[in-house]
Formats: structure tokens, sequence, C-alpha cells
């Protein structure tokens, strides 16, 4: 579903560029400025001036797959292998390395199948050659002088991306204690009327449920939450290969729970992170960025395979600072890869991710370093939007729950609380190198 902003419509049938492909004197200039002005989720398929071109939208939430001897593309192996190709070139010992049945992926064109490459955001697929190539970043992104008028820049394509859903029929909206949710209730203040805001129940959304229900009852917004609703073997079965097993964690459990949502637009959060420079962590400018230390960075097994092909992405990147590396890493090798090679798996079910676009995206990476790593400023500007809601605490109870959640999350996953103890020694180690240095 691409939406033009600019004329207030959902692309579903037709779409006018303002040019003649006669005049075209640079291809990739004329897409980035007619195709990637459009926000919402889709596919451009490319069959002009000698071309035959799929390109994906600014973050890649349709994917694609291909295999390049057989010389097709598809949403899924699953559609590009019969039952027994699927089973012959699955690549088993990779999927348990990566443990894809938890919290892991596969990542940097990766697939769990040999022979089939998944095609990442900002690159094309050439249909002649059967060789992807980057198209974007063509030049680092100049730092914005006025971060604040560049945020209300994205508040603003959010709350217009939001309306036009709106108005095309029932729509909702994801409800939960974080941030981004935040985010999204904030830009659709004018909206509510139109709007139904949802929570899943789920075992370890206490939070958010409870967060959720305060802000319906005091703004008086249309909520619903969904009763979890655990996946059936066979269901969870389905998942996976309409995934093609590229991808597990909580979300093979949890999907019947969203089958409520079936035939309507879903806005979710996605794509907020960009902004807040989610890698990272104890990184510099300067810092030197190889494939096994982005390996780490990613949380993924540092297998020989992993590390190639994370090292064939990194090797055109090179000329760009520490910083943008990351950031393209996290769009392209977690966003792309994790977050949406499951775009397929709830046919029935359209999502929309409004901050998601490539004007949003080049102004969240336009934001200054030490606003980025401050983090606050999509808080600062819920509060701009609608004060009453930013004073609403996020990602907290608001009472004595707030004292006992660290140890009830230390008890739930004792790996992550250790991995956090580890972040923060390394920030700490850091901070005081940089100090002594000075």
């Amino acid at each position: 579903m691409p939406i033009d902003l600019d004329r207030g419509v959902i692309v579903d049938g037709q779409y006018r560029v303002d040019c003649k492909l006669d005049d075209v004197q640079d291809l990739d200039d004329f897409v980035e400025k007619n195709i990637y002005r459009l926000a919402g989720s889709f596919l451009f398929v490319l069959s002009a001036l000698g071309s035959r071109r799929i390109y994906l939208d600014a973050n890649g939430t349709l994917s694609v797959v291909y295999d390049p001897e057989a010389r097709v593309a598809g949403a899924t192996a699953s559609v590009l292998l019969d039952a027994v190709e699927y089973k012959k070139r699955f690549r088993a010992e990779l999927y348990k390395t990566l443990d894809i049945e938890d919290a892991g992926w596969f990542t940097a064109g990766l697939t769990a199948h040999e022979g089939i490459e998944r095609l990442l955001c900002n690159h094309y697929l050439d249909l002649d050659s059967w060789a992807a190539s980057r198209h974007w970043p063509v030049a680092t992104i100049e730092v914005s002088p006025d971060p604040v008028s560049t945020c209300a820049r994205i508040c603003d394509r959010i709350s217009k991306t939001i309306e036009i859903l709106a108005r095309a029929g029932s729509t909702s909206v994801a409800l939960t204690a974080g941030n981004d949710s935040r985010l999204l209730l904030a830009c659709s203040r004018y909206m509510l009327a139109n709007l139904t805001f949802v929570t899943v129940a789920a075992p370890t959304a206490d939070l958010d449920v409870a967060c959720a229900r305060r802000l319906a009852r005091q703004f008086g917004l249309r909520h619903q939450v969904l009763q979890y609703r655990e996946a059936t073997e066979a269901e969870a079965d389905l998942w996976r290969f309409r995934a093609g097993h590229c991808v597990g964690g909580n979300n093979v459990k949890m999907h019947p729970s969203v089958k409520p949502l079936e035939g309507r637009p879903f806005v979710g959060g996605l794509g907020g992170e960009v902004g807040r420079g989610f890698l990272w962590l104890n990184a510099r400018p300067d810092t030197v960025i190889d494939a096994k230390g982005l390996v780490a960075r990613l949380k993924l097994s540092r297998t020989a395979e992993v590390v190639s092909a994370v090292d064939n992405w990194l090797a055109p990147l090179a000329h760009f600072d520490a910083f943008f590396i990351l950031d393209l890493a996290y769009l392209e090798l977690r966003m792309s890869t994790w977050g949406f090679c499951d775009s397929y798996v709830k046919p029935k079910q359209l999502e929309i991710h409004p901050m998601i676009s490539r004007a949003n995206y080049v102004d969240m990476l336009s934001l200054p370093p030490e606003v980025r790593r401050k983090g606050d400023i999509y808080f600062q500007a819920i509060e701009a939007l609608w004060k009453e809601v930013s004073e609403v605490p996020i990602n907290k109870y608001g009472n004595y729950r707030d004292m006992l959640r660290p140890a009830k999350e230390a008890i739930r996953h004792p790996k992550r609380a250790s991995r956090k103890v580890m972040q923060i020694v390394g920030a700490w180690r850091s901070r005081t190198a940089e100090k002594s240095r000075t």
C-alpha cells in the first residue's frame, strides 16, 4: 500500500510521475525522486529505459528473495522451491547456530536455504544480471541545524499517513507503554474518533496493558485489548514456512492473537529506533567497524559464513564514518532482514509503519549525534503535540511496581540482564578511557 502524502491518497490504481521517461538522464535519481517520495509499504518493479529491476521501499517492509541461478524471485523461499528442494536446501546447522527458533535471524542477504538470497533495502535486484546493487545512499547526510523543526517534519508525515489511512476505513493503531507508540498517539490527536487503539495481552505485556488502559481511560480512546492466543503446532509450522524459516521468536507463538485485526490497516511503530542510534553503543565517528565487530553488535553468532556476508556488505561503505555505517547496518542487516522477512505470514493483515519512509529516515539520520544519543527528541515532540499525553510515564507503571520490575525482568530473561550489565560496564569503561585521553 503506497501512500502519496502530497496528494493525500493511497495509491491503489495508476500512479503518474511528472516527467517523461525519454527525458530521464539518471535512472537512480529518477527513482529516488519519483518513487521514494512515497510513504507506506510497497515494491516497485521497473521495466523501462533498457533496465528491469525490483526495488523495495525505504526499509524493505515487503521482502523479496531470489535464486540467481534459476533466475526467479518471490516473497519467500516457500514459493520458489518445491517441497523436496525446500527440505534438501535447508541450512539446518546454520539455522541452529543462529538460534532462529528464539531471537536470531539470517542477515546480510543470507537465508535459510542454499542458493536463495535476500534483497536488502537500499538495493535493487537487476533482473538481467540477477545481481543486487546498492542505490542509496549516494553521499553522507548533512547534519540538521534545527533538530526541533526536523522532528516536527517527521511528526507531520506520521500524522498525514495515519489520517489518510483513517479516512479510507477502519484503522487500528498499536498502543503500548513505549516511546514510539506514544508518538503515534500524539500524532493521532485530531483523528481519535476514526481510530481504534489495540494492545495484545501477552504473558509478559503487563506493563503495556496497564499503561494502554490508563491512556485510554484518561483520554477517551477507543481501545481494544486483544486476548493472548498461542499458536498451535500446525499454526506455528505454517508461520515458519511462510517466513522461509528465516526468523522465529515470540511472534511465532503469539501471532493468532492479532487475528481480530484482519481486513483493516494496522498502524505500528517500527522505524523510530533509526533516530536513536540503535547500534552506537561505545562507538565514536572514527571507530573502526569491521565484520566481526558488527556481527557482535547485532548479537549474532560469528560463524564464517555470517562474517563473510557482513564483510561483503561492509566493503562498499568504508568511506562513511562509523555512525553512518552502524545506522545502515541497523536498517539493512537488522530491520530489513529480521523485522520484515516475515512480511507475508499474515496474508489477510495489512501493517503500515508511518515512521518508515525515505523522507523520515533522512530526517532521522540528519539529527545531530548528541541529540540522537540523548534519545529524548521524540519525547520533546510528544510534549509539543499533546502535553497531557507526555505527562503519563513512558515504560513505567507510575507506582510501586516500577521498583519490582527490574528484578522480574532479570528472572524472566537472565541472559538479557547479564548482557545489559556488560553493556553498562563497557560504556563506563569507554567514558573513563576517553576522559583519561583528554
